[in-house]
């Protein structure tokens, strides 16, 4: 969940109601946290629903959604006719397109309501062709509030769903893609109760609460991520790149070298400007309703993991930040979530998160054992980065010279688990060991292990996984004495 700090007042968050016909189901289960730190107030009121229950966006919908149309227009047709394009023809050229895309931002308003019933959220939306989309609250996985820069210029913010299974995405606009249970745009203290009510109905709580108090966890310092940044080797190559490039045709007056650099400097402000607009403000932390990351200076996202969600996680050391002792975390999540836990952290702070979302799962205490002696010839480099282990909570594996990739899997998050080998391996008598989880950034696999080592792995961490599932389901408990070999 999130929340809005503001001015301390006694403003109450008032709640989303749901439709009369509403009915309570099975109480959900949460991560117990103290309440410590309770949820601020958000401003605003609700607004008032029609006498079916049914809810619009905000009025101000049609104006963020037209200027996709005028945008599109300036990027593509401006684009191409850049030498031929005069005043007169931009002019004549905005008297018909502004109505249009107002026209077509009206409608998109106008013909989507949505209300909150028994056991879903009805969405309605289309003029010529009237689609009704009955969104599931049993499958809804998570509720994320996201704030592109126009609409936090407005106090507007989108509201995405994600749902259990696949769902088509098309990507229509600007904000990172559109799905059709997307509700954009609603005001943003509306997005905060409507957001509550959605988690509390899906949990089978029934009932309208507030926002859940939350106990923060991390952040990152700007200065930390300033520094992460810098001695990150990727700018530099895209600097000196760019520098290289355009030096030569500065000197000869000509105009084909700095066109070259335009790719790289574009890569240059990807690696920094971007990267520190995703990075800061960054904070995760943990409440009733799961792992919540609030993140962005430009655009703001606000996503919640529920309990359960992380599949794998990846503590990434990069060669320059070993002396500072820095990290990054991450992820693999079941579903749509973030993949980036952590931009940058203390190793410390990593270990210790590491243990907060996969519960019994020390890393320090894991032993790590390097791969066969022959496994040199075809790794002379880094064989002796790779290692690989396992306790009774989760399996280990670490890899990479320049950047030291320790990833940890739950036992019983892993799916399957293959011993791979091509022929040149095969003739040293080595394999790969991979165990596959949800897709992700995070890939654990056990590299050039000796073939009776990974054939004993195969069989030990299958019947680990199985009793890990088994342990998972409350009230199963596997039999004394029952433990991998």
């Amino acid at each position: 969940m999130t929340t809005q700090r503001g001015a301390a007042d006694d403003t109450s968050v008032a709640p989303v109601p749901i439709h009369p016909a509403a009915t309570t189901g099975p109480a959900g289960r949460g991560i117990p946290v103290p309440r410590s730190d309770p949820p601020a107030p958000v401003r605003g009121e609700a607004p008032a629903a029609a006498p079916d229950g049914f809810h619009r966006l905000h009025p101000l919908t049609p104006f963020l959604r037209g200027w996709v149309i005028v945008a599109a227009f300036a990027a593509t047709v401006g684009r191409n006719l850049a030498e031929d394009v005069t005043a007169r023809a931009i002019g004549l050229t905005m008297i018909f397109l502004i109505p249009a895309a107002g026209l077509y931002g009206y409608t998109a308003w106008r013909f989507t309501r949505y209300r909150i019933e028994r056991d879903d959220l009805r969405l309605d939306t289309g003029l010529l062709v009237r689609r009704t989309r009955y969104v599931r609250l049993d499958r809804l996985q998570s509720v994320d509030i996201v704030q592109p820069l126009l609409a936090r210029f407005t106090g507007l913010a989108i509201l995405r769903l994600d749902l259990a299974g696949r769902e088509h995405r098309e990507r229509a606009d600007g904000d990172g893609g559109e799905a059709a249970s997307d509700l954009r745009y609603l005001s943003l203290g509306h997005a905060h109760r409507l957001r509550a009510t959605l988690l509390t109905a899906a949990a089978g709580l029934g009932g309208d609460a507030p926002e859940a108090p939350h106990q923060r966890l991390a952040e990152v310092p700007p200065r930390r991520l300033v520094a992460a940044i810098a001695l990150s080797p990727a700018p530099w190559v895209a600097l000196f790149g760019a520098v290289a490039i355009a030096v030569p045709s500065l000197l000869t007056g000509t105009r084909a070298g700095f066109l070259g650099a335009v790719p790289l400097l574009g890569w240059l402000w990807h690696r920094t400007i971007r990267v520190f607009a995703a990075g800061y403000p960054y904070t995760v932390s943990t409440s009733p309703n799961g792992l919540r990351i609030d993140s962005g200076l430009l655009e703001r996202a606000h996503a919640t993991i529920p309990p359960g969600r992380v599949q794998a996680i990846s503590v990434v050391e990069p060669l320059l930040w070993r002396p500072f002792g820095w990290a990054t975390i991450r992820m693999n999540v079941a579903g749509r979530g973030p993949s980036v836990l952590l931009p940058v952290a203390r190793r410390a702070d990593a270990l210790d998160l590491v243990g907060r979302l996969l519960p019994g799962v020390d890393l320090g205490r894991v032993r790590l054992d390097r791969p066969p002696r022959r496994a040199v010839l075809l790794a002379p480099l880094h064989w002796w980065a790779l290692a690989c282990g396992a306790d009774d909570a989760a399996f280990v594996s670490r890899h990479g010279l320049l950047r030291r990739h320790t990833d940890v899997i739950a036992h019983a998050k892993v799916q399957s688990i293959r011993m791979v080998a091509n022929p040149l391996v095969r003739v040293l008598g080595l394999a790969d060991v991979q165990l596959d989880t949800t897709g992700g950034p995070v890939r654990v696999k056990a590299g050039l292990r000796g073939r009776e080592e990974a054939l004993r792995i195969v069989a030990a961490q299958a019947e680990r996984s199985r009793l890990g599932r088994r342990r998972a389901v409350p009230g199963a408990e596997p039999p004394p004495g029952d433990g991998p070999p």
